[in-house]
């Protein structure tokens, strides 16, 4: 008996389905780019419960027919592809004809859709189970797709999707980026009866960025625009200085198709050289059009990834692009000039912010007090008292022989049981801090600050040997445990800002303070929305050496808190508490010898200093046996 059998059309088609519709942002993102196929210039998506009750596209585009409708549910059936040579010269955004059928496998599925040359209009509906029906209806041209209990008949794939605030941060993340490949299109996102996303058809990229991104975004970008062979690469890329923790802000777009491609990151590494930020990633939005044969989208199947014929050109071009663009310079009153116009005004039906002022005249003379910065080489302790410079101790003549006994406890395996009791700075343990595994470091304290390693690690000698500090991770220890310890105690230190301060942030990053602003309170943070894209930021927590702008810290902090944890409605304290040391000192960063002396009587007194919040170890040890092995002594 043959052990070999045939799938059912129902089990290939969900099976299919795995791979096409990964979660709701999936759904989204076919149907919607199945509108823009169409021809649609009005798009309307319309989401409940993150998708998994409901997931609406309405368009204006060309509609089908019925018999159009039914073949539109078979697998592969599309209206893109005719032959094989089509394959090579792929320029809609949808092709397979996987996208319906996968989605009406896996859901509740209705379509109404109606032609401009037809009197009414169809629909169609499906049970998930391969049943479907056909009847006439009332209907507007275009086409409405409704979703409704997404894999309600594949509870374990179900099962799998991440929070509420989680797939809806995907979502609008899906809608943001084909928003703005398309900016001849007007769309529309809803999310729980509640306008997420809104914006108008605009003949200029500048404004759908700004309505997505945010008016800062726009202000520190750069235009580039260039051409070789072919390929035409235009958009804009960050000024020197502005930069993100990670490359999420990089967005590409190859043919109006947002994708990823690792030529292209290369470029851009390249194109900015010596300007480049280490550990970071300068935004940029760059729009790619080249003949469809030099690439192959066929690679992945949600097409997020691209092959190119040449990807040593594609990597030298956009290197050239970028480093072309670089050359030019945007004056703040060239900004002013494309900011402020009568075009401005139809974009959203509000007068900006700077208008009303200069024509209410406004006058604003702030006092003679000016808030005092915190410097970064201030001498400092977890009590808020000012530690003596350590004496530089004398020479010792036998670097082997055992420190003396009052420094018996920087030594943690030699401390005695009869200890006397630490402060209570010192004793308090959170009992948020999960236990970390013993650090690396097993070396004796060290003593004397002999310099800097390329202002980068402190070089410092103990009792057995040299000892090198990463002053960075050193520094988000101790950060770390100041403002988590207040956290826990409920006496959180804020820094009210003379002048409080606006910043624009995306609008992923506007839920995410919304849905834990008690808890950014109860860190020291007051972030108060004032509309749109914007934050106003009232008041900071007070830390040790606080030396970073207030926008880069506040943007940092949220990047690290949406990159490293998933966003979900409860973010916990130790993750915002790790978020919040991106305001520590970084690497190349000048200390004095001060500083160096009250850091690492700092990193002292900490808990388990010898490991950064992100599990680096803060120090390592390099014993007088090493030394004199290395040097051929023994």
């Amino acid at each position: 008996m043959s052990r070999i059998k045939v799938m059912s059309k129902l089990l290939a088609s969900r099976i299919a389905a795995g791979e096409v519709i990964e979660r709701p942002a999936s759904v989204v993102k076919e149907l919607v780019e199945n509108s823009i196929d169409a021809g649609a210039t009005e798009i309307t998506v319309e989401i409940e419960r993150a998708g998994s009750r409901l997931i609406a596209v309405t368009d204006n585009g060309c509609g089908m027919d019925e018999e159009d409708a039914l073949l539109s549910l078979q697998q592969h059936g599309t209206s893109k592809l005719l032959n094989e040579k089509d394959l090579d010269r792929i320029m809609t955004l949808g092709f397979r004809g996987e996208a319906i059928p996968s989605i009406a496998s896996v859901s509740k599925f209705t379509m109404i859709t109606r032609t401009a040359d037809a009197p009414g209009g169809t629909k169609v509906e499906c049970d998930g189970e391969g049943n479907h029906t056909m009847r006439p209806c009332a209907a507007k041209v275009g086409t409405r797709i409704e979703v409704r209990d997404l894999f309600a008949n594949l509870p374990a794939r179900r099962k799998f999707l991440k929070s509420a605030a989680t797939e809806e941060h995907h979502i609008e993340e899906v809608f943001s980026m084909i928003a703005t490949a398309h900016i001849e299109t007007s769309f529309k996102l809803i999310i729980d009866n509640r306008v997420s996303i809104q914006t108008p058809a605009s003949g200029k990229i500048e404004y759908r960025l700004r309505e997505i991104f945010g008016k800062n975004f726009v202000d520190n970008l750069l235009p580039v625009e260039y051409t070789e062979n072919g390929l035409h690469i235009s958009g804009f890329i960050a000024a020197p200085g502005f930069t993100r923790p990670s490359r999420r802000d990089q967005r590409v777009f190859i043919n109006s198709r947002p994708v990823e491609a690792q030529a292209v990151y290369r470029g851009i590494k390249d194109g900015y050289a010596t300007l480049a930020e280490s550990g970071r990633y300068n935004p940029v939005v760059l729009f790619m059009d080249m003949p469809p044969e030099e690439l192959d989208i066929n690679v992945h199947p949600a097409k997020r990834e691209v092959r190119f014929k040449a990807e040593y050109f594609i990597s030298r071009a956009v290197a050239s692009a970028v480093s072309s663009a670089l050359r030019q310079l945007r004056t703040p009153e060239k900004i002013r000039e494309e900011t402020v116009n009568e075009e401005l005004l139809t974009l959203n039906g509000k007068l900006p912010l700077s208008m009303i002022l200069d024509a209410a005249e406004v006058s604003y003379h702030p006092e003679k007090f000016v808030q005092q910065e915190l410097p970064v080489n201030i001498k400092y302790s977890v009590a808020d008292t000012v530690l003596p410079l350590p004496p530089v101790p004398e020479k010792r003549e036998n670097t082997d022989q055992e420190l003396p006994a009052k420094r018996a406890e920087d030594t943690p395996e030699k401390v005695p049981e009869n200890t006397p009791e630490k402060t209570p700075e010192q004793s308090a343990v959170s009992p948020m801090v999960r236990p970390v595994a013993p650090a690396a470091f097993s070396g004796v304290w060290p003593f004397r600050i002999i310099g800097a390693v390329d202002r980068t690690y402190i070089l410092a000698e103990s009792g057995s040997g040299l000892v090198l500090i990463d002053q960075h991770a050193a520094h988000e220890r101790i950060m770390f445990e100041k403002i988590l310890d207040r956290y826990n105690t409920k006496e959180v230190e804020k820094q009210q800002l003379l002048l409080p301060e606006t910043i624009e942030l995306p609008r992923s990053m506007i839920k995410l303070i919304s849905g834990n602003k008690t808890l950014f309170e109860k860190l020291g943070f007051d972030l108060e929305s004032a509309g749109g894209t914007t934050v106003m930021v009232n008041s900071i927590p007070v830390t040790p050496a606080t030396h970073r702008s207030v926008a880069d810290w506040i943007n940092d902090m949220l990047e690290e808190l949406l990159t490293s944890t998933p966003v979900s409605a409860a973010i916990t304290p130790e993750a915002a508490a790790k978020a919040a040391c991106k305001a520590a000192i970084k690497a190349h960063d000048e200390l004095t010898q001060e500083g160096m002396y009250a850091l690492l009587e700092q990193l002292k007194l900490c808990r388990q200093g010898t490991l950064c919040p992100h599990g680096r170890p803060t120090l390592i040890d390099i014993n007088m046996k090493e030394i004199e092995r290395r040097f051929g002594r023994r």
